[in-house]
């Protein structure tokens, strides 16, 4: 009680030097009108900053109860990871690899805003409707992805200090088809993450994943194709062609990222164009994931790598072309060439997240994305969480409701508080990082409210959702 008189006093004191300072006249009505409006206004943010430290401990606190004895092994590692197949207790190779501990600085601090405002100029916002989302959680580690058609040799991996599996393509050659990257229509977004392990330094034929977006009839046809860069070998694929490729080979003037196009029926019309990647593609950077994100628009192709665009070409796709599918493919000429994929995202719907939170008064939303099982927001989120801070301050005098869901991987009570840490940590950012004053609620549901199947990758990157609700 002591306590809270003394702090009443200090605010109501702190509210006078600020009046002093903002009001410069002896008016009695000003002084008792402007005076109480400062004095709760101090009041409400010292309780808000009181709360957030509150919070801050208790968080705190639950982490360290949550965290499970792989974690902790984890951390003790310090980051080290190592490939492992299938084969108990075995990895390929015997690689070890350091890496840095994501999300921390150099004393400790959570670095999740450095992380965003490297973000500032990423403008990629994806897809709204999920149509697949493939972690490979549902592969055993050793196999061959099973929803993919394939040619070449591949199989699932994993890595202690890295999450997830991914499909590790080592020495081959050949087409990989995932079949639910069908049909694919005017407007889409695309998204992977992308490792490699190269021996730099020393000679490759080719070092190379080509992404292939082709109008081929039957997709599972043409398994034989050779999609090296010569055009010829292009154009016997189909008759339209767009291509990503990443190579990892030196001798050329690389490592390059290159957009490719190709079409058979007029070569006055194929091109190519190359990003010199040798700032995202070193001996320094390996086994270290790159976002990918590619958005078509129409005829329009752009692509990320983390938060830099390296390949916008504005002319991607002839017109009227229906694209039915999508592969890889893959070369690699030596035991030392190596890349993984893993956490490929497919949606569709063009973004429109202004017009739908502020007609609506709702918006819902799974391109808010999280490091699994935590509340720090993934830097690739930048784009949506601008787009939501611009409507929001286009209606300063209105309140929002942010609502966390999660799937319903662990327990009930674990994702009730997941849920209501990330609905706070967004909060959080929108007020400090983009400056959205208005005021907002964050509030967490669980997996209480599912709108998908839990039993499955897409289902639960569905369920992993943050609501926007005006009032």
């Amino acid at each position: 009680m002591k306590t809270s008189k003394r702090n009443h006093q200090l605010i109501h004191l702190f509210a006078v030097a600020v009046l002093l300072m903002v009001c410069q006249t002896g008016n009695a009505q000003i002084w008792k009108n402007t005076g109480k409006k400062i004095e709760k206004k101090i009041e409400r943010k010292a309780s808000q900053r009181i709360e957030r430290k509150i919070d801050k401990a208790i968080d705190k606190g639950l982490d360290k109860v949550e965290e499970t004895p792989g974690d902790i092994a984890k951390s003790e590692k310090e980051g080290k990871v190592k490939r492992n197949s299938g084969k108990p207790g075995q990895a390929h190779g015997g690689d070890s690899i350091e890496m840095n501990a994501k999300g921390t600085s150099a004393d400790g601090q959570e670095t999740q805003s450095a992380g965003l405002q490297r973000y500032s100029k990423f403008t990629f916002v994806p897809g709204e409707e999920i149509i697949a989302f493939d972690d490979f959680s549902q592969d055993a580690v050793g196999d061959l992805p099973a929803s993919w058609v394939s040619t070449g040799t591949s199989e699932i991996v994993n890595f202690e200090g890295l999450e997830g599996n991914w499909v590790w393509f080592n020495k081959t050659k050949g087409n990989f088809v995932p079949e639910y990257l069908r049909d694919l229509p005017e407007n889409f977004t695309l998204e992977f993450d992308l490792m490699y392990d190269f021996a730099f330094g020393t000679y490759s034929n080719a070092r190379l994943l080509n992404l292939v977006f082709s109008d081929i009839a039957n997709p599972e046809a043409k398994l034989d194709w050779e999609g090296t860069p010569g055009y010829f070998a292009l154009q016997k694929l189909t008759d339209h062609y767009t291509g990503v490729e990443f190579s990892g080979v030196g001798h050329d003037g690389g490592p390059f990222i290159t957009g490719r196009k190709v079409v058979s029926a007029d070569a006055s019309l194929n091109f190519s164009t190359k990003y010199k990647a040798d700032q995202l593609i070193n001996a320094e950077s390996k086994n270290t994931p790159i976002h990918i994100s590619i958005a078509r628009m129409g005829r329009r192709l752009q692509v990320f790598a983390n938060e830099t665009k390296v390949l916008d070409m504005t002319n991607a796709f002839e017109r009227d072309v229906k694209l039915t599918s999508a592969r890889f493919y893959v070369l690699n000429s030596t035991d030392a060439d190596n890349y993984y994929v893993s956490n490929i995202r497919y949606a569709i719907g063009k973004p429109d997240t202004r017009n739908k939170l502020l007609e609506s008064g709702k918006f819902t939303t799974s391109a808010i994305t999280f490091n699994t099982g935590s509340a720090e927001i993934r830097s690739e989120s930048y784009g949506i969480l601008k787009e939501i801070a611009d409507a929001l301050k286009s209606e300063p005098g209105k309140s929002v409701s942010i609502i966390g869901h999660t799937d319903s991987d662990g327990s009930d009570a674990l994702n009730q508080q997941l849920s209501e840490k990330r609905a706070e940590a967004v909060r959080t950012t929108l007020e400090r990082e983009f400056g959205v004053s208005n005021v907002m609620l964050a509030a967490g549901k669980g997996e209480s409210d599912p709108v998908a199947d839990n039993g499955s990758p897409s289902g639960k990157a569905q369920n992993r959702r943050v609501e926007f609700i005006l009032q």
